[in-house]
């Protein structure tokens, strides 16, 4: 009965949130009420992660206020907008979107109808995205299989910075120079740590690892590395497919073992401790890309070499 109670509980408190939310983009959508207009104030920006607003902040400084909608430990999946970031995203003139990611799956066409003069630039266009079968895994909607996380690979963020500088450009003309500027420098720091991991690679001597949620799929095939997934179809392993992960993991000489900050770690700790592998702690979320790139670029180093 407890259980029954706190999950209708549960539901209507996520049922609430919503109305009200669909409160306040109504009220919002008919009244205009705490619209800012472009040109108004700062200059505002919106996208869905923390590590795009990273880059955001890098190449326009001071001068654009960039807002994110999945904060820090939130669910990308799951996460609905709070009225403020509402209020604070009706007036963006950007919305940098990275394509996939389940927030946006659900929240898109709601925000584009809140702020119709908001332009949108999708990151995964021209990319080579990486498919399977229709399914949903942990913290992201893989809608018609594609693999949302372009941002953990150094070559991907190369291929789409580019067009992340032309459309804050665009928006702001009159910071084209000092957004060219920040780009340069920009780029040259994430070709480093694409050179340096290019380099790494073809000296290792094991080019696999296992991960609990597939995060790093485009990384590994950018550098020729094999990712072996502990999650299936976003669920927890099953005692079978722990026993066979373990199994898998011992055949294949598994050193090094990803799970993210937001898991369930005592799967994940159980295969360290039955084959020896390291475990390691990650946020693929995390505001700091370079940092993380750094880091598992030196368990790469440490534990595959």
């Amino acid at each position: 009965m407890r259980r029954h109670l706190k999950r209708f509980c549960l539901q209507s408190s996520n049922a609430i949130r919503n109305l009200l939310l669909v409160v306040v983009l109504l009220f919002l959508s008919l009244s205009g009420c705490g619209l800012k207009k472009p040109g108004e104030g700062k200059e505002t920006a919106t996208t869905t992660l923390l590590p795009v607003q990273g880059f955001m902040n890098r190449l326009a400084g001071d001068a654009v206020e960039v807002g994110v909608m999945v904060p820090q430990g939130a669910n990308p999946a799951t996460y609905s907008p709070t009225p403020g970031q509402i209020r604070q995203m009706s007036g963006a003139q950007l919305y940098v979107k990275v394509g996939y990611v389940g927030f946006e799956q659900a929240w898109m066409d709601r925000l584009v109808e809140l702020n119709p003069q908001m332009k949108v630039v999708d990151l995964s266009d021209g990319s080579a995205l990486i498919r399977g079968e229709e399914s949903v895994h942990g913290d992201h909607v893989h809608e018609g299989g594609v693999d949302p996380h372009i941002w953990m690979s150094p070559r991907e963020v190369l291929r789409f910075l580019p067009a992340l500088k032309a459309a804050m450009v665009s928006s702001w003309p009159s910071l084209s120079d000092s957004i060219n500027a920040r780009y340069v420098e920009l780029v040259s720091e994430v070709q480093q740590r694409d050179e340096t991991l290019q380099n790494l690679c073809r000296e290792l001597t094991s080019r696999k690892f296992m991960i609990f949620h597939p995060a790093l799929t485009y990384l590994a095939r950018d550098y020729g590395l094999e990712q072996l997934s502990m999650e299936y179809e976003g669920k927890e392993p099953s005692p079978q497919a722990l026993k066979n992960l373990i199994d898998e993991a011992r055949a294949e000489n598994i050193k090094l073992l990803f799970i993210q900050e937001e898991f369930d770690k005592r799967n994940a700790q159980l295969v360290s401790e039955e084959t020896g592998a390291h475990l390691e702690v990650i946020n693929p979320l995390s505001y700091d890309w370079f940092g993380n790139m750094d880091h598992i670029t030196a368990l790469f180093e440490q534990y595959l070499r």
